[in-house]
């Protein structure tokens, strides 16, 4: 590991007495324990949290230290989910510099808080870019692998995808990350868009301990059908993590939301809600103007926001 690399490692763990007992201080590594996620206790957690907006189109500098700061002191955040574009516009394959820096800057807030952080390659193509995807996992690895902070995942959202394609590549890469991190959660993304959680649990990767598989859905597409395939994924003793989900955003309840929510608590379900942005989208968090380093009136939250820092922020408190 070089010198530049253990920065990051020795700055958090100068800064870790300061913080008090921060969640990861509580918790530990993360792994897989038959179809749930446990902590170090082997008990079954939960864990609600934020993710950010594809870094390439974060125009208004939602990224920063400041932002991750103000939704673990405000929102009560637990988890963060840096989602680095990779094959569209602006990416990591075609900026890999400038996006890798970026998501370095949001890994390392995210340990200073003492939370935790998803590692994202938000990739709908993947495969096409298995050699890119070993190199910057590896590099992730040698950096953050003595971090019980960081979680790894390889693939967003395959589109129409075939599992045995994303079969192929998440081994290879897991592979690579597992010859220098044996133990980091990592978590593999599932056909069409990440809903086909059906197929890993009939074909599940078993070559390595502490996978699990991603679970995608917004509460305006996706109901009662997708939640009766995702309970027999987890009867079929597979772990499932909702690194992406997202509310209608137009109204102050949101039903359909309120049913995914029980679920994630019933199942002990972590889940990460897109996304901290400002995009005139249902989705974002806030309003055009609001700081981007946070301090938020209630003004600045757009409805789905509203909705979600009322989810997070009590989500320990309702479990």
């Amino acid at each position: 590991m070089s010198p530049t690399n253990l920065i990051p490692i020795v700055l958090s763990l100068l800064l870790s007495p300061l913080v008090g007992q921060s969640v990861v201080a509580e918790n530990g590594l993360l792994r897989v324990k038959g179809s749930r996620i446990v902590n170090r206790e082997g008990t079954a957690v939960s864990l609600a949290g934020n993710s950010f907006f594809w870094s390439q189109w974060d125009h208004s500098g939602f990224w920063n230290p400041k932002c991750v700061a103000w939704l673990v002191d405000d929102w009560n955040s637990a988890i963060i989910r840096a989602p680095m574009g990779v094959e569209e516009p602006g990416g990591y394959l075609e900026k890999p510099e400038e996006n890798e820096r970026k998501l370095r800057t949001l890994v390392q807030a995210a340990v200073n808080e003492g939370v935790y952080v998803i590692i994202d390659w938000h990739s709908h193509y993947a495969e096409k870019s298995t050699a890119e995807a070993v190199e910057f996992f590896e590099r992730m690895a040698r950096s953050y692998g003595g971090l019980d902070h960081v979680i790894y995942e390889i693939y967003n959202e395959p589109k129409k995808t075939e599992w045995s394609e994303i079969k192929e590549y998440a081994e290879t890469v897991i592979a690579a990350i597992r010859r220098i991190d044996p133990d980091k959660l990592i978590v593999v993304g599932t056909g069409e868009w990440s809903q086909e959680v059906d197929e890993p649990a009939a074909d599940p990767i078993t070559q390595w301990p502490n996978i699990a598989y991603t679970l995608h859905f917004y509460s305006d597409k996706h109901g009662q059908s997708l939640r009766d395939r995702a309970d027999a994924a987890l009867a079929q003793g597979i772990a499932l993590f909702v690194t992406e989900w997202g509310p209608v955003g137009k109204r102050g309840k949101d039903p359909e939301t309120e049913k995914w929510m029980a679920w994630c608590r019933k199942n002990k379900i972590s889940h990460c809600v897109w996304s901290v942005n400002d995009k005139d989208e249902p989705y974002s968090i806030v309003r055009k103007g609001a700081d981007p380093e946070g301090g938020w009136k209630p003004g600045d939250l757009r409805p789905a926001g509203e909705l979600e820092r009322s989810i997070i922020s009590t989500w320990n408190e309702n479990q």
